[in-house]
C-alpha cells in the first residue's frame, strides 16, 4: 500500500508538470516510478490515477509463499486473466509447464497464483466466476462427463486428479510427455483410495499455516531469542574428503536461533525443482531491489513476530506427512 501510494503520488507529481502532450515523461528515476508501456500511455494522454486499495489481493507467489498483490490494471502491466475468472472463494491446481527442465510437480492453492508458482505454471481453475449471470456464479470446471466416467461428484474428481499429479508412479511413467505436453488423466484401479489421499493432501495443502509445528526438531537458543530473519542458512559439516558441505538437517534461523534433527525425509517433498523447506529458506529473507531501493522484509507481513519461526516448522511437517501419503497411493494400474 506504501509502495503504491508512492507510486502513484510521483507519477500524479509528472502528469501535472508535462502529461498529456502525447510523450513519454523524461523522469526516468526508477526509485519513484516503474515506468510500463501502459503507464507511459497514460502519461501521454494525461491521465491522473488514484488508488485503489479494495484491489489488494493475497496471491500464492511462489509454493508457500504467499504476498500482498495490488491488482489495479493501471499500474500493473499486463496482469492476465486469472483475476477475471477468479472471484472471492476458488482453487486451482498449479503444475509445472511445458518445455521445462525442472520435474513435474503440482501444487493446490486457494490464493491466487502468481504465473511463476511453478516454472512456467499451468493452472487449473475449480471454478470460473467470470459469468455476468447471477444463475451461473459459480460454473465448475471440473469435465461433468470425465467425472460421471468414473463414477465421482465434482469434489471427489478433483481430489482424484490432484492424488494422481502426486502420484511418483504417475510423474515417472509419464516424465517425458508432462515436459512436453499438458498432463493427462487416465482411470486407474482403486480410485476410492486416491480420492481419499487427494482430500488429505488438498487439507493439508491448503491449510499449511494452520498445520501443527513439527516437534521433533531440536530448537537451540543462544541468549534472548529474536524470531526476526535476514536469510535462513543451513549449518556447515566436513564430508569423508574433508570439505565442507550444507548440514540439512540444521538449518540456521538467524543469530539467536538454531534448529536441527530435520528428517531427511522432509526434504524428499519436491515442489517446482526444490523441497518446501528450501522455498521457505529461498523467499523469506531481506531483499532490496538495486533499481527501485523497495526493500522487501518478510517479517512485515504479519503482526505474528513468529510467523516464519512457525511457518518453517510447519512445513517440516506438511513436507512428512505429505511425504507418509504419497507413499501410501496404490501402486499406479491404468484401466483406461
Amino acid at each position: 500500500m506504501k509502495n503504491t501510494k508512492r507510486l502513484i503520488d510521483n507519477y500524479n507529481i509528472e502528469v501535472a508538470r508535462n502529461g498529456g502532450q502525447g510523450k513519454k515523461s523524461t523522469m526516468r528515476d526508477a526509485r519513484k516510478i516503474k515506468w510500463s508501456a501502459g503507464l507511459d500511455k497514460q502519461f501521454k494522454q494525461g491521465k491522473r490515477l488514484s488508488i485503489k486499495m479494495n484491489h489488494m489481493r493475497l496471491e500464492m507467489y511462489r509454493p508457500f509463499t504467499k504476498k500482498w498483490l495490488m491488482y489495479d490494471h493501471d499500474i500493473v502491466e499486463r496482469p492476465g486473466q486469472y483475476y477475471k475468472h477468479w472471484g472471492k472463494n476458488n482453487q486451482a491446481i498449479v503444475t509445472t509447464g511445458r518445455g521445462v527442465r525442472r520435474k513435474f510437480s503440482a501444487l493446490v492453492t486457494d490464493a491466487l497464483p502468481n504465473l511463476d508458482l511453478m516454472e512456467k505454471g499451468q493452472g487449473f481453475i475449480r471454478f470460473d466466476h467470470s459469468s455476468s449471470n447471477e444463475l451461473l456464479p459459480n460454473s465448475d470446471n471440473v469435465n461433468s462427463n470425465f467425472a460421471n466416467k468414473v463414477g465421482l461428484n465434482a469434489d471427489d474428481t478433483f481430489a482424484y486428479v490432484y492424488a494422481l499429479l502426486n502420484s511418483f508412479d504417475y510423474q515417472q511413467r509419464y516424465d517425458n510427455d508432462l515436459r512436453k505436453d499438458l498432463a493427462r488423466i487416465p482411470i486407474v484401479k482403486d480410485i476410492s483410495k486416491y480420492v481419499t489421499i487427494g482430500k488429505q493432501l488438498m487439507k493439508l495443502h491448503l491449510n499449511y499455516e494452520q498445520v501443527s509445528t513439527y516437534s521433533d526438531v531440536d530448537i537451540q537458543y543462544h541468549g534472548e531469542p529474536d524470531y526476526r530473519v535476514t536469510k535462513m542458512k543451513f549449518a556447515k559439516r566436513r564430508n569423508n574428503d574433508g570439505k565442507l558441505e550444507n548440514d540439512r538437517s540444521t538449518i540456521i534461523f538467524n543469530d539467536t536461533i538454531t534448529i536441527s534433527n530435520i528428517p531427511s525425509k522432509a526434504y524428499q517433498y519436491i515442489v517446482n525443482g526444490r523441497s518446501a523447506i528450501e522455498w521457505i529458506m529461498d523467499q523469506y529473507r531481506v531483499k532490496t531491489d538495486k533499481k527501485s531501493g523497495i526493500t522487501d522484509d518478510p517479517n512485515d507481513y504479519s503482526d505474528d513476530s513468529k510467523y516464519i519461526f512457525n511457518l518453517l516448522l510447519r512445513v517440516i511437517n506438511v513436507s512428512v506427512q505429505t511425504m507418509d501419503l504419497i507413499n501410501q497411493l496404490p501402486e499406479l494400474q491404468i484401466v483406461e
